[in-house]
């Protein structure tokens, strides 16, 4: 039995899960990918991290971050 069912393996669904499971909470998350990460997911070639999906760039408003 699972407290949440998250969908999705990317920055947001992976980061719930964890807060939730720190939190005490059981968490099962599925992805139709066979990856994490989501559209940030990168590959080695080479040695070299290459984004799969494209380049991403993260925006905040907070200057904290």
């Amino acid at each position: 039995m699972y407290d949440y069912l998250v969908v999705g393996a990317g920055f947001f669904g992976s980061v719930f899960a964890r807060e939730m499971t720190n939190a005490g909470a059981k968490c099962l998350v599925i992805d139709k990918r066979g990856h994490i990460a989501g559209n940030c997911y990168t590959e080695q070639k080479n040695g070299i991290n290459i984004h799969k999906y494209g380049p991403h760039i993260f925006h905040t408003n907070s200057e904290k971050i």
